[in-house]
């Protein structure tokens, strides 16, 4: 029988859990048709909640996850479209580790999906690297990044949320980040899982909100993990028609590893120098169709 202080210990570091919702937008029915064998989950990130902390802890969907956006009715034409929402009241770490996205893959493999891809937008695209990265047989076959700052971006430092809200907003700083990538450097994308970042960089550096080097990091680049270009801004990414064209476009075709001279070349046509973590960074807006 535990002891008290067994008990009191399990009550202070149990971790509370994280309202999620998932849905399928596309198409209306929930049966999944014979010849479908594809499945795409989209990923929302930081959704600020500067004014209400109940709102922070309810799991509320993006616009351009709805039935109706640009990027549902794109990836419509060639797959079966869900939404995952989840509250923000953790880290983007433990959203990860969250049963209930594990529960919405092992769902979808059970109704006969072969293809199932994670597009994840900002924080969940950090999600969806995180998932597959320690679950590498749970069935994902792709995963798309966009604007994803996976080494931290320097807004989320300013803590202009809910107090609720402050832990998740610390896990997106650089700060964390890095230490995150520190810690998990035993970490790879596994080898069955197709993988890509789509780095926005319509603004200096960047998309906005995340630098181009935070968007396509080092550790990536040493995978050959490849990277397009999107000239646009961190808001509009999946809101614009390029964005979603794009992102179609990456579900669709193969993404085979890059070797080095490839992560070079696209390197220094993103970054504006071929060199690793060089301090010059100036976008050059390189079409993404020109990269195979």
């Amino acid at each position: 029988m535990p002891s008290a202080y067994t008990a009191l210990f399990a009550l202070v570091v149990a971790v509370p859990p994280i309202e999620t919702r998932f849905v399928q937008v596309a198409p209306a029915q929930a049966v999944r048709p014979p010849d479908q064998v594809r499945a795409v989950i989209l990923l929302h990130g930081l959704k600020p909640h500067p004014f209400s902390k109940d709102n922070v802890a309810r799991a509320s969907f993006h616009d351009w996850q709805l039935p109706d956006s640009l990027l549902v009715k794109q990836l419509a034409r060639e797959a079966d479209v869900f939404s995952f929402a989840y509250a923000q009241t953790a880290s983007v770490d433990d959203v990860a580790e969250s049963p209930d996205l594990a529960s919405a893959v092992r769902r979808l493999r059970e109704r006969g999906y072969r293809e199932i891809a994670l597009v994840g937008h900002s924080a969940g695209g950090l999600i969806a690297r995180q998932f597959v990265e320690d679950n590498p047989h749970a069935g994902v076959t792709k995963v798309i990044q966009v604007c994803a700052p996976n080494g931290g971006s320097l807004w989320a430092s300013i803590k202009a949320v809910r107090s609720n809200q402050v832990e998740f907003l610390t896990s997106l700083t650089r700060t964390t980040r890095q230490k995150v990538l520190r810690d998990r450097s035993d970490k790879v994308i596994p080898p069955n899982v197709q993988f890509a970042c789509v780095v926005a960089n319509a603004v200096v550096i960047g998309d906005g909100l995340v630098q181009t080097r935070a968007q396509w990091t080092e550790d990536l680049q040493r995978q050959g993990i490849p990277a397009f270009a999107l000239n646009t801004t961190h808001w509009f990414a999946l809101r614009g028609r390029k964005g979603a064209e794009l992102v179609a476009e990456l579900i669709r075709e193969p993404l085979p590893r890059w070797d080095e001279r490839k992560v070079a070349e696209v390197r220094r046509r993103i970054f504006g120098s071929d060199e690793k973590g060089s301090k010059k960074d100036e976008p050059t807006n390189p079409s993404p169709r020109s990269q195979p």
